[in-house]
């Protein structure tokens, strides 16, 4: 009959212990031999005996763990087989002079009695009263070997949760994986389907586009892997001190349990513990699951993926959609700044006096977003000194706190400068561009900056804030006339013959 311990080695084609054994894609281990054959013998394509899984000779895996896990046990067992026909010569054999010299303290030829807690090891009564357990405490062997397997008890209860944890993160990260995989797969047919339409012409950069995409699954399943790797890394290692610890439960004799409590038993305990902050004389074991966590799905091509076709406009015109969206800017009834008619162009009044040149006013749209994602292309030509940028506020906020900007600017004494939350960070950038592209994610709470002459990005910031946002604009200072151009947000239409209007 098979015990518990030894079904964790078997393979269950062969039904024997696991020889160079190898794990398919769906986690199921067996012999190499065994699954090859199953493999050569499948008429059609093979799948896991286990759970039918479809898998190939390139989702074979040596499992290295699983080969030392076997060894382990088979020894492990072979020394519980020891002990059990040991056992089973009954009370003469345990009167043998070979048992009684197992038995006897080496130092002293007494029967080993008592078990010293202070050095966790069995003595006699005369190691007792020596000074070398001076003051120390003990227990008869039978108490001492009860208490400690309650101990035991304890590590492998704590375990089992512990791994019950490992086990269900381990399925969490395999479904995020599976998830980010099908997102891959949602994601290449949508940029096909985007890509058919001006498929003459753009070829090239449907391929760069989806290598693109393969570069970044390779990279968010990678992270992910390894951090799969890691939480199963630990569910097996702590699955293997597990099944050691369930199987010294199984050892009778007190003095035998003793032994192997203090060569393995209590230096793996002890290893599993660690001093609590609050009161150091106290130990409590340490969790391996708290430092983990799941990795989400992270996969994202940024406006490759919601705005990819105006993304290439500029190598090719056809088609377009989305496009930039439309916007109104508010008119805030300040003397010296001009809202145009449409809402689509602010700038700084005209004026002779010198008063007020220091002045710098802006505006924000009418519209607000807190969800989706969004693209603006603002026209700020060859004006050097501007803003542009997001603004999140609500309409119930009672502070100046309650606000938070992200805004680019042209300073015409500093160059490029991103505001976030009024800090100021300058920015090296040798373009020039004359329209600015801002791409708002409010889902991914991200605002990215592009010099929309040639698609390049400039900068990009997350934030924290909850607040809807909208776009905010300011012309600049007026600088005696020299930066009275408007700021502009570009209004995109495609004709039937594919020209903007």
């Amino acid at each position: 009959m098979y015990s518990p311990l030894s079904l964790q080695i078997k393979c269950s084609v062969c039904l024997s212990d696991f020889t160079d054994p190898v794990t398919l894609s769906c986690e199921h281990s067996f012999c190499r031999e065994c699954i090859t054959g199953h493999m050569q013998a499948s008429l059609g394509p093979s799948a896991c005996p286990e759970c039918q899984r479809p898998y190939n000779k390139e989702d074979l895996k040596s499992s290295r763990l699983l080969r030392n896990m076997t060894s382990t046990v088979r020894e492990h067992l072979a020394e519980q087989k020891s002990d059990r026909s040991t056992s089973k010569e009954g009370t003469q054999a345990l009167n043998s002079p070979e048992m009684e010299k197992m038995l006897l303290c080496s130092e002293h030829d007494e029967k080993l009695k008592l078990f010293c807690e202070t050095d966790q090891k069995l003595v006699c009564v005369i190691c007792r009263d020596g000074d070398k357990h001076k003051g120390h405490v003990f227990k008869p062997v039978k108490e001492a070997a009860q208490i400690n397997k309650g101990e035991l008890k304890t590590a492998l209860g704590f375990l089992a949760k512990e791994n019950g944890q490992l086990d269900y993160m381990i399925q969490q990260q395999t479904t995020e994986i599976t998830k980010t995989e099908d997102k891959s797969k949602t994601l290449s047919a949508q940029i096909s389907a985007q890509f058919e339409e001006m498929h003459q012409f753009l070829q090239q950069k449907e391929d760069e586009v989806k290598k693109q995409l393969e570069k970044e699954e390779k990279k968010v399943i990678e992270v992910m892997q390894k951090n799969q790797s890691l939480i199963n890394r630990r569910f097996m290692e702590n699955k293997e001190k597990e099944i050691i610890l369930q199987s010294a439960l199984e050892i009778k004799q007190p003095d035998r349990f003793l032994q192997w409590w203090n060569e393995k038993g209590f230096p793996m305990t002890k290893n599993m513990k660690q001093k609590a902050a609050e009161t150091p004389s106290n130990t409590q074991y340490m969790s391996r699951v708290k430092d983990l966590t799941v990795l989400p799905d992270s996969l994202f091509l940024g406006p490759h993926e919601t705005h990819l076709q105006f993304f290439v406009w500029k190598e090719m015109l056809q088609s377009i959609k989305p496009v930039p969206e439309s916007l109104t800017l508010k008119n805030p009834g300040e003397s010296y700044l001009k809202v145009s008619p449409g809402g689509a162009r602010v700038r700084q009044a005209d004026r002779m006096s010198v008063l007020y040149k220091d002045f710098n006013p802006g505006t924000v749209s009418v519209e607000n977003f807190q969800t989706g994602q969004h693209y603006w292309e603002i026209e700020v030509n060859k004006k050097p000194d501007w803003t542009v940028g997001v603004k999140m506020s609500s309409e119930k906020q009672t502070t100046k706190s309650d606000e938070c900007e992200i805004l680019l600017h042209l300073k015409h004494n500093k160059g490029y400068v991103l505001s976030c939350d009024g800090k100021d960070t300058p920015l090296s950038t040798q373009d020039k561009p004359q329209k600015i592209g801002l791409y708002l994610d409010c889902e991914r709470k991200q605002v990215s900056f592009y010099n929309a002459d040639n698609m390049s990005r400039l900068v990009q910031i997350n934030y924290s804030s909850k607040q809807p946002c909208c776009l905010s604009l300011v012309p600049g200072l007026y600088l005696d006339g020299t930066n009275s151009d408007p700021l502009t947000v570009c209004s995109y239409e495609f004709n039937s013959n594919m020209r903007l209007k």
